[in-house]
């Protein structure tokens, strides 16, 4: 890459940024209407969807394009899944389920190189532009724009969370709030007590840390708000369906609205 990303852009001015999460895009001209429209980040979701490794890499490299950071939520912590995407556009990998020290570790080591890691050196890619670098110059270039990010989606996540953000090489908490109040038993309650205090820890483990501390799937823009000042610093503001259908459905209804001049006297 030539430049810095848009979201490391972001980042570094302290602001929040804004990713768009793809679960029906199948074409890189998404990631580039994405980058129109102000995103400054994807997630290319690979654990709800039926989208390849293919297409995730080329929407990855259409957003690279397109000047934003691209991220891949991959299904499992599986190795070959990690450096797999990484290898193939992924700026950042998003690993969902991960709920001690020691999960967090293990996905680290795969997306790292040594010694802090386990990863194979696959060559110049997406992410390096393809550019003509020494082994040591490309594996300190890629280690160093390389995000992982760790879901934190369960309540024992929550529980060890001070130890995960500790976690050498982890650069995000991303907490899953769905999962979270669902296995608290109170889906969708974003407002109840429970689920507050397991976002203020979240939030504080990683101000503790240095990590950035990232939210997905909240509309409520107090409730963001509040997390914002609390440290959020990264968002997943919706999904191309939902925003599709949300938008839609409003066009239709609006127009539903219209009621027609009768057209025989």
């Amino acid at each position: 890459m030539s430049a810095p990303l848009r979201m490391q852009q972001r980042l570094a001015n302290d602001e929040l940024a804004i990713s768009l999460a793809l679960y029906q895009a199948r074409t890189p001209d998404i990631p580039m209407m994405a980058a129109a429209c102000g995103f400054d980040a994807i997630n290319v979701d690979l654990e709800h969807t039926a989208t390849s490794l293919e297409t995730a890499s080329m929407l990855c490299v259409a957003a690279i394009g397109s000047g934003l950071t691209p991220f891949v939520r991959v299904p499992s912590a599986e190795p070959h899944l990690l450096t797999r995407v990484l290898d193939t556009g992924a700026v950042g990998v998003i690993v969902p389920h991960i709920s001690s020290a020691a999960a967090a570790r293990a996905a680290v080591e795969m997306c790292r190189f040594p010694p802090l890691g386990q990863r194979s050196v696959g060559g110049t890619n997406p992410t390096t532009g393809y550019a003509p670098l020494a082994f040591s110059e490309l594996t300190a270039t890629i280690q160093d724009q390389t995000i992982v990010a760790a879901m934190i989606e369960s309540v024992a996540g929550v529980d060890d969370i001070a130890a995960i953000a500790e976690v050498e090489g982890l650069d995000m908490l991303l907490l899953g709030p769905h999962d979270l109040t669902a296995e608290m038993g109170i889906y969708g309650a974003f407002e109840d007590r429970r689920f507050l205090e397991a976002a203020t820890a979240v939030a504080s483990a990683a101000r503790a840390a240095g990590k950035i501390f990232g939210i997905a799937g909240i509309k409520d823009e107090g409730l963001i708000t509040n997390f914002v000042n609390q440290g959020l610093r990264y968002i997943s503001a919706g999904t191309d369906a939902g925003l599709f259908m949300e938008a839609a459905t409003g066009r239709v209804r609006s127009l539903r609205g219209i009621a027609p001049t009768p057209s025989r006297p």
